[in-house]
């Protein structure tokens, strides 16, 4: 009796879900996985989880994703690369550490697969412009971030910040005003580096599915850390009375800037290495609105 049912992933795609495994667990259970730069400390376990989802779409994200997650448990057991926060928080509570080590990677995977669909299907050309521009200013933010935590590190002060960083996050229309403008600079910024031609939309999917992989993992990550183990006696000593905005930035700090820049980087070249070695299936690309000649 014949089926009309289609396999998950043909034979190339699950090659490159085998390579991707391999990573998670070489970057997992060995240093290679994290890379100081000097008091830094990048991550690079969420690169895979971007080109699966490049790759493989959804399905293949939110398996790679979830992969990523349940080695990010084991090492709160001290297998492979330890994580001190991730013993503390087992002890406290196993299921709510395997809930936040894993669900948020899980989500991550899942939805940075549709957004590199979403942007793959767009018609029109300005519609990626757009999308960059946002992606650009969302970029720009952290740097702008980043940059202010740099310039006025106090390891002294209260929130390893001075006086003046302090007030200045904590006077919501400065800070509120301040970031509108960085965003609005970046996004024009990003909107013309795209509209220039120099990238495709087919970078420009992989790029954006990149960004967008390592800035949900920080927030989806911090968000079930608040939210699991806002109220125990070893996160208030971390929070130690601060707004959550402030906890959030100082915790998180510039190594969720990097984290953005070498996955975006990368993404972006291996997924183009994999649409230019038909390991991944063309899609039409996006019509400028006076052609409809595509733009790839």
């Amino acid at each position: 009796m014949k089926t009309n049912s289609r396999k998950l992933f043909n034979t190339r795609q699950l090659v490159v879900l085998g390579l991707m495994t391999a990573l998670v667990l070489i970057f997992s259970l060995t240093p290679i996985g994290s890379i100081p730069i000097g008091p830094l400390s990048i991550t690079l376990n969420v690169i895979p989880v971007a080109i699966a989802a490049v790759a493989l779409g959804p399905v293949g994200g939110a398996i790679m994703g979830g992969i990523f997650g349940i080695f990010s448990f084991l090492q709160c057991f001290g297998i492979g690369v330890p994580s001190t926060m991730g013993e503390i928080l087992v002890n406290i509570s196993p299921f709510s550490a395997f809930v936040q080590r894993f669900v948020p990677r899980l989500l991550d995977g899942l939805l940075v697969g549709f957004i590199f669909k979403g942007v793959s299907a767009l018609k029109n050309v300005r519609s990626y412009y757009i999308v960059t521009g946002i992606v650009s200013a969302l970029f720009g933010f952290a740097l702008f971030m980043s940059g202010m935590m740099l310039l006025n590190y106090d390891k002294d002060g209260k929130y390893k910040m001075n006086d003046q960083m302090r007030e200045f996050i904590g006077t919501p229309s400065m800070f509120i005003y301040t970031c509108i403008f960085v965003a609005l600079i970046s996004f024009f910024i990003g909107y013309l580096i795209v509209s220039s031609k120099k990238l495709t939309q087919t970078q420009v999917a992989c790029a954006v599915t990149g960004f967008c992989t390592a800035l949900l993992n920080t927030v989806f990550f911090m968000s079930a850390l608040v939210i699991l183990f806002g109220d125990t006696e070893y996160m208030q000593g971390l929070i130690d009375g601060r707004n959550i905005l402030l906890f959030v930035v100082t915790f998180v700090g510039v190594n969720a800037l990097f984290e953005m820049i070498t996955t975006t980087v990368i993404t972006a070249a291996v997924g183009s290495a994999l649409f230019k070695a038909k390991l991944i299936q063309s899609r039409p690309a996006a019509q400028s609105e006076n052609s409809s000649e595509p733009k790839e």
